[in-house]
């Protein structure tokens, strides 16, 4: 059964700081890692040098193959990555940026993938945030989680907005691979994120119009009034083989996140395109499906 709950954008919000405070309860048993026992040295990822154990994972795919409009940045920096919900992440949570760009996905790489430090915040929810006068200050603390977490994200935001971004690589692909880019995130063991990665819990949001445009899949054609469903696609003779192939294996304990961006592809919604995508995942295992619509048309 699938699991086709559609929430407007402006509740996310609220969601995150519901999801958070039940992260809250799960810090009970992580530890207060000084700052000298996490990664901070040239450009570390300030995950503990030695980890008693991976607690949860969050991987956001951000699509920039076509220019993202100001308001659709504003979405990624207020209701996908705000301070708000990086708060309430618990301490060594993992977080990681990556573009979706016209390159091949085996070579595509984060912008940023950096574990949560402890923030040095006295009022936080996560009682390890706090700093121990004993051993260091509160500045100490407060200073790597403000100037190497969080603004560290808000580079990678300026980043995704900057419009003359070009892809000069000989790795460079004319389209949108979503798909590609879905089965590599999980099967290359660098992005930390594959079944075998060893966290407890992992969440993929991927903030796209979901218009796959490739060679070999070309939603601008193939949808030009609906789209296919991924069965009947699945099943044409030329595809057959390659659609099994396309599935990625991400395991148990994955949430699949989709923000649909849908003003330039289908404003009107009516293409199916998430029904597509609901069933791709639904063949790769994966029911623990939510999506979120953003959409700048009329």
């Amino acid at each position: 059964m699938k699991l086709n709950n559609i929430v407007i954008l402006p509740m996310l919000a609220g969601l995150l700081l519901s999801q958070g405070c039940s992260k809250a309860e799960s810090t009970t048993e992580r530890v207060a890692y000084k700052m000298d026992e996490i990664n901070t040295m040239d450009g570390g990822d300030l995950c503990p040098k030695v980890a008693s154990a991976k607690y949860h994972h969050h991987l956001i795919l951000v699509d920039a193959t076509m220019a993202l409009s100001p308001s659709q940045i504003k979405l990624i920096e207020n209701l996908v990555l705000p301070e708000k919900y990086l708060e309430t992440l618990a301490p060594w949570d993992r977080v990681t940026v990556m573009r979706l760009m016209d390159v091949k996905p085996v070579q595509n790489k984060p912008l940023f993938s950096k574990c949560r430090p402890r923030s040095g915040d006295p009022t936080s929810i996560h009682k390890i945030d706090k700093h121990n006068k004993w051993r260091e200050s509160e500045s100490d603390v407060s200073s790597i989680y403000r100037k190497l977490f969080v603004g560290g994200i808000n580079d990678v935001i300026k980043e995704l907005a900057d419009p003359t971004l070009i892809n000069d690589s000989e790795d460079r692909l004319n389209g949108s691979p979503i798909m590609g880019q879905i089965k590599e995130i999980s099967r290359l063991p660098d992005l930390d994120f594959t079944k075998e990665s060893g966290y407890q819990s992992r969440k993929l949001t991927i903030v796209s119009d979901l218009a796959q445009n490739t060679e070999r899949l070309p939603f601008y054609e193939y949808c030009s009034k609906t789209c296919p469903t991924w069965d009947s696609f699945k099943q044409m003779k030329k595809f057959k083989r390659w659609a099994k192939k396309a599935l990625p294996d991400f395991g148990e304990n994955i949430e699949i996140e989709l923000i649909y961006l849908n003003k330039n592809f289908d404003p009107d919604i009516n293409k199916n395109l998430l029904d597509f995508w609901y069933d791709f995942f639904e063949d790769a295992g994966i029911l623990a499906v939510d999506d979120r619509i953003e959409s700048d048309a009329g």
